[in-house]
Parts: C-alpha cells; sequence; structure tokens
C-alpha cells in the first residue's frame, strides 16, 4: 500500500497531467480552423428591398439578422471566415450580400441568386463575379420539384463559365433530384458543387432510405461536398440533440468520409434555431461518430479546397 506522502504525490501528479490535458483541448478547440459556410444575413433597410420569387408578398421578415450579429458571434466563437448566402428574400438581388462581403472582406466570401430559368443566366453569374467578387452561386430546385433545368442544354453555359470563373454552386436541392446534379457533376468536373443540408431526406417517410441513398453516387466526384448542416431542419423530433438525425449524417460519412464533408450554421443571432454553442457541440460530442482529424477537416479545412479565403488565397 503507498504511503500517505506517496498517495499525495501521485495525486497531485495527476491532477496537474489532468489540468495540462484539459488546457491542451482548450487551446485546441480555439487554435484550430472554424468556417462557417453556410450564413445567411437580412436587413429590413429600405435600401435593400425583399423581392422573394415564390412569395412576392413577402416584404417584411419577423426579425432582422444584419451581418454585425453574426461578425460579434464569430469574436465569440473563434469563427474566422464565413460563406455568406443570399436567403432568398432578396430575390435575385445580391445586393445585400454584396454590401455585407465589402465591408467585411477580411472574413467573408459570397454566394448570391440567379435565376436559373433566365435566358441570360451564364452573363448574370459573370457579373456577380467579376463585378462584385462572389464566389459562387446557390441554386434551389427544391421549389421547382417538376422541373429539369438542373440539367438542361440550356445550363450548359452557364456551368462552362462556372468551369471558366472557377467558382462554386451549391444546391439546395431534393433526393430525387440527384441524379440531375449526377449528370452535371460527370459533364462539368471544373465546378466545385456543395449540397445543402445533407441532401434533404424526408424523415416523415416511413423509409426515406431509397430516396436519400440517390446522393452517394456523388461521392465519385472529389468536386463534391456534402453540408452536413441545419439538423433542426430536418429532424421530426424538433428537440436538441435531435437524435433522429444521426443515422443520416453517419451514413453520410460512412460514404463519403471526412475529406467530402463541410458544416455551416445557416442563420445568425437573433434568428438562431441552434445557438453556436450548441451547433459546435453537435459537432464535437452529438456526432461521436466522426474522428478528431476529420472534425477539423469538416469544420474548417475542407472549405480552403472550395473558396478562396483573404489568408488563404
Amino acid at each position: 500500500m503507498p504511503t500517505r506522502r506517496q498517495f499525495l504525490t501521485r495525486s497531485t501528479k495527476a491532477l496537474a497531467a489532468a489540468s495540462v490535458a484539459a488546457k491542451s483541448a482548450s487551446a485546441d478547440r480555439h487554435q484550430r480552423l472554424i468556417i462557417d459556410t453556410h450564413i445567411e444575413f437580412w436587413t429590413s433597410e429600405p435600401r435593400f428591398p425583399f423581392n422573394h420569387p415564390e412569395n412576392p408578398d413577402f416584404k417584411r421578415a419577423r426579425m432582422d439578422a444584419p451581418v454585425e450579429n453574426f461578425v460579434e458571434q464569430m469574436k465569440d466563437f473563434n469563427v474566422k471566415y464565413a460563406v455568406i448566402i443570399n436567403p432568398r428574400y432578396f430575390g435575385w438581388d445580391n445586393s445585400y450580400m454584396s454590401y455585407c462581403y465589402h465591408t467585411y472582406k477580411n472574413l467573408f466570401v459570397a454566394h448570391g441568386l440567379i435565376n436559373p430559368e433566365h435566358p441570360k443566366v451564364a452573363e448574370h453569374l459573370r457579373y456577380w463575379v467579376t463585378e462584385h467578387g462572389f464566389q459562387g452561386m446557390r441554386f434551389s430546385p427544391i421549389y421547382h420539384p417538376k422541373s429539369t433545368w438542373l440539367n438542361s442544354k440550356e445550363h450548359y453555359p452557364l456551368w462552362k463559365e462556372a468551369e471558366k470563373l472557377g467558382v462554386c454552386f451549391n444546391y439546395y436541392i431534393l433526393p430525387h433530384q440527384m441524379p440531375m446534379l449526377e449528370d452535371m457533376a460527370g459533364r462539368f468536373p471544373g465546378v466545385n458543387i456543395v449540397v445543402d443540408h445533407a441532401g434533404k431526406p424526408d424523415l416523415k417517410l416511413s423509409d426515406p432510405w431509397p430516396e436519400f441513398k440517390k446522393m452517394f453516387r456523388l461521392k465519385k466526384f472529389p468536386q463534391v461536398w456534402i453540408s452536413n448542416s441545419e439538423p433542426y431542419e430536418m429532424s421530426e423530433i424538433k428537440k436538441y440533440p435531435y437524435l433522429d438525425t444521426l443515422p443520416f449524417y453517419k451514413a453520410i460519412y460512412e460514404e463519403f468520409g471526412g475529406k467530402q464533408i463541410i458544416w455551416g450554421t445557416g442563420y445568425p443571432r437573433p434568428r438562431w434555431e441552434l445557438p453556436m454553442d450548441l451547433e459546435l457541440e453537435f459537432v464535437d460530442k452529438i456526432c461521436d461518430f466522426y474522428s478528431d482529424e476529420d472534425r477539423k477537416l469538416l469544420l474548417g479545412q475542407n472549405a480552403l479546397r472550395i473558396w478562396k479565403f483573404p489568408d488563404y488565397a
């Protein structure tokens, strides 16, 4: 049996080692690169009028979510960069996104919206990229569930222009539309593609897996990433930690691996569905199937392969 002095010595050493380990873990969390790849801002300022393409009568949000709120949030949680996404409230006018980006160019890159069915859609892409510095566009075929514009021949010039400009397309898309995206990914390998919100599996279905698995065919394309984001939108439980979503996030991780997954939140305060501390906890603790190294990839490092951020351009 150890003497009292030996016991106290061992205990002191153990506590010191635990303290060092805790400080090391804290330092690692602080030093790791965190990039929010999907953040939406909006304001009710009259100079940025709403013009929602599916809901033209929508002229005012219940609350504003201006860029300034998120800038403070980035400081609080050590988020180094973020990708601004037009929330659709402004329609095809990306002026507020441009304002946010140019006001804080050291923090953001920007994605806008352009009308996918406009005959000059490729010209509109070129305008926002060359005149405003955008690095991509978001398309939302989820709002056009029966449309086939995604992989129509009319869109070939758009994708060719995207390859020339070196931009990214992110897609808010339904599972049954994945084969159209697969077609375009094969035809235009020079366009980086992000699939938003885990491909929107429909948990209301008795068996969502047959449709959801259509997305897995995209794993053969190294220029495709899946955004494992917004569990509160996917969940039918609607209560943190959204345990009903975990099988889907885990399946994406197992299929695509850590190198083809990214992370984003969706909204800043005060519109938070999930506050930033819980967003990070969801990745760090709830999704316990991620390896530590893959967490670093999906929380920040993978984004460097998609977008050009200020210190990494």
